[in-house]
C-alpha cells in the first residue's frame, strides 16, 4: 500500500504569482500611456515530498524560483519603462523534469484581477474580463478557441475543455518529460513552450474621464476605466512518475486519460 500511495502522490508546486498595477495617466493629447509596476511572488510545496519527482517553470531559459515578469520590462537609468497595453512581451514558459525519474506534467493558469486596495485590503474584481490578460504562442491568443488548441498541439499540449473557463486554463503535456541521467550524462528534459508572449488588450485604455490641466492649455488629465487594477498570473505546475500513469493522473487530478504504447498521452 505504501508504495502505491508513492507512485500516485503528486507533489505540487505554485511556482509564481505576480501583480502588474494599470494606473495610466495621459498628459497633453499627443501624451504617453504610464503604468505603475509592482508585483508579488509566494512559492509553495505540498505536504508530500518526494526525491523522485521534481518539476520547475523555466521562463525565458532560466529556471525561476521567484517572481515571473521581473525582467519584463526594460530600465533605463533605474528607471523602468511603463507597462504599455496592446505590446506583445516576451514570456517563453515551458517545463523542466528536476526529478530522477521519467514524469507526465500539467500547468495550471490562471488569470484575474485585483481591485484598488481599499483600507488595505485586496479584493478580487468581478466585473473585469480575465480575457484582457493574454497569452500567445506562435503568433496565437490562447483564448480556447479551435486556433489556441491547434497552436498548443503543436507544441505537444493539449488543452482541457472540461476544466478550463475564461479565467482557468488546464493543459497537459502529451509525452512524459525525461529526467537527467547520471549514466549517459543526459541533461534534465524539458517540455515545449506553452506559452511565448504576454500582452494586455488595449482595451484597457477605454477612458471614463477627461480633464483639463489646470495651468497647461491643450493638456488633459484622463482617467481609465482599469485605472489602479492589477492584473495577476498564478501558474501551477505538477506531476506524475510516468509508471502506471493512466491510474496515477485519474488518481491525483481525477483526469481520464489513455497512455499509447509509445508513452503519448490522451485526454478521454
Amino acid at each position: 500500500m505504501k508504495k502505491i500511495r508513492k507512485i500516485l502522490a503528486s507533489p505540487i508546486v505554485t511556482v509564481a504569482a505576480f501583480a502588474l498595477a494599470v494606473g495610466l495617466l495621459l498628459f497633453s493629447s499627443v501624451g504617453g500611456a504610464r503604468a505603475a509596476l509592482t508585483f508579488f511572488s509566494e512559492t509553495y510545496t505540498s505536504d508530500i515530498e518526494m526525491s523522485e519527482i521534481g518539476v520547475g517553470l523555466v521562463e525565458n531559459g532560466a529556471l525561476t524560483t521567484g517572481a515571473l515578469l521581473a525582467d519584463m520590462l526594460p530600465e533605463t537609468d533605474g528607471v523602468r519603462e511603463a507597462l504599455k497595453p496592446g505590446k506583445h512581451y516576451t514570456e517563453e514558459l515551458k517545463v523542466r523534469n528536476t526529478g530522477s525519474i521519467d514524469q507526465y506534467v500539467r500547468v495550471n493558469i490562471h488569470k484575474y484581477w485585483m481591485e484598488p486596495a481599499a483600507d488595505g485590503k485586496e479584493k478580487k474584481a468581478q466585473d473585469l474580463s480575465p480575457e484582457l490578460i493574454q497569452l500567445w504562442l506562435n503568433g496565437t491568443k490562447l483564448d480556447g478557441a479551435d486556433a489556441a488548441k491547434t497552436a498548443l498541439a503543436g507544441n505537444g499540449w493539449l488543452f482541457d475543455d472540461t476544466a478550463s473557463t475564461p479565467e482557468r486554463m488546464v493543459l497537459y503535456y502529451s509525452r512524459p518529460i525525461q529526467a537527467a541521467s547520471e549514466e549517459t550524462g543526459a541533461a534534465a528534459g524539458e517540455s515545449s513552450l506553452f506559452t511565448d508572449h504576454l500582452a494586455i488588450d488595449g482595451a484597457v485604455a477605454k477612458v471614463t474621464e477627461k480633464m483639463p490641466v489646470e495651468g497647461k492649455p491643450g493638456s488633459f488629465r484622463i482617467t481609465y476605466v482599469y485605472n489602479d487594477y492589477e492584473f495577476c498570473l498564478d501558474v501551477k505546475v505538477d506531476a506524475v512518475q510516468d509508471h502506471n500513469a493512466e491510474d496515477a493522473i485519474l488518481s491525483a487530478w481525477g483526469r481520464k486519460v489513455t497512455v499509447a504504447e509509445d508513452g503519448t498521452l490522451s485526454l478521454d
